[in-house]
């Protein structure tokens, strides 16, 4: 009987040695550019860590600076996941001098990114496939997130970076993953079944970031305001845009903007006579989190069918 006690003590002291040897995993050790993505290694590391998140909603990642206390999460981190210089862009430089690993997610070969579009207005034919330059760092789309399926892409190469930096942890990631997968594909399903109305539906944005978004749910972008939403458009683009609508060229349903642009969209919405509404990439008002971009996504669509559904706005003279 001593034996037996003997036995089942040794037993439990090397279980609990064996679990002890896991080693705990600082919250400030990986950090994330975006909500979205900043949500999905949430959902991953669910259990294990805490990620941060480096832009919240209230910066415009297309314009900022790195303020004190973002550049010491950077400082404190060993892994930063980030989409790449093609969304977040200020971050490029600055992350030229982080010592840890960067998972950069448009390098990935196994994430389908498209390329921006340029022109005026675009048809069936204006897709990446036919530029006549070759795919950059710089003029890719990066707002792969706005696709359900391609996040789930992004779940594949995270966890294989996950994995390769955190193996103690494997066994945990792996079925995070798992859970993380059956809510994506249920949010793709939920999400495409109210935007079953609007498919084949087209309509104008303030700068072009919805062709993810377009190749999920079957719509249509079929012009933009500002290619580059740092630069406004030229007068000449407006009228143009003005006299395609009013001849019937083209027939976009909706005007959308992103927050940042909201007054100036209006009125360029009045003068083209369509109605106009505000769609939230980042979730601005969503708290940061693993169900963030479910949320985000989910508030997205009903912006985007409260747009589509919105009556026009009056005219304004040329």
């Amino acid at each position: 009987m001593l034996n037996f006690f003997a036995h089942v003590v040794i037993l439990l002291f090397c279980l609990s040695f064996k679990l002890g040897a896991i080693p705990v995993v600082k919250d400030s050790e990986i950090v994330t550019s975006i909500k979205p993505v900043h949500s999905l290694v949430c959902a991953l590391t669910k259990g294990m860590t805490n990620p941060r998140l480096l832009v919240d909603g209230n910066f415009s990642p297309h314009n900022f600076q790195i303020i004190p206390s973002q550049a010491m999460t950077i400082k404190n981190a060993k892994f930063i996941i980030w989409i790449g210089p093609s969304y977040a862009k200020p971050l490029h430089m600055h992350l030229q001098k982080f010592k840890g690993k960067i998972l950069c997610l448009q390098d990935s070969k196994l994430i389908k990114f498209k390329l921006l579009r340029t022109g005026a207005f675009w048809d069936e034919h204006s897709s990446c496939s036919h530029h006549d330059h070759e795919a950059n760092e710089m003029n890719l789309d990066g707002h792969i997130w706005l696709d359900p399926n391609i996040m789930l892409q992004v779940v594949d190469v995270v966890l294989e970076f996950l994995i390769e930096n955190y193996p103690d942890h494997k066994e945990l990631l792996e079925k995070n993953a798992a859970s993380y997968r059956d809510r994506l594909k249920k949010l793709y399903k939920d999400l495409s079944y109210r935007m079953q109305p609007y498919k084949d539906k087209t309509y104008i944005i303030s700068h072009d970031g919805n062709q993810y978004f377009d190749g999920a749910f079957g719509t249509k972008t079929t012009a933009t305001i500002s290619i580059d939403p740092s630069v406004p458009p030229c007068a000449g683009h407006m009228l143009k845009l003005r006299r395609a609508v009013l001849d019937g060229e083209i027939s976009p349903v909706c005007l959308f903007s992103e927050s940042q642009d909201e007054m100036l969209t209006e009125n360029y919405a009045k003068t083209l006579g369509i109605p106009f509404a505000v769609l939230d990439y980042l979730g601005t008002n969503i708290p940061e989190g693993e169900y963030a971009y479910e949320e985000i996504m989910r508030a997205y669509v009903s912006s985007f069918i409260e747009g589509m559904e919105a009556e026009a706005l009056a005219v304004s003279s040329p």
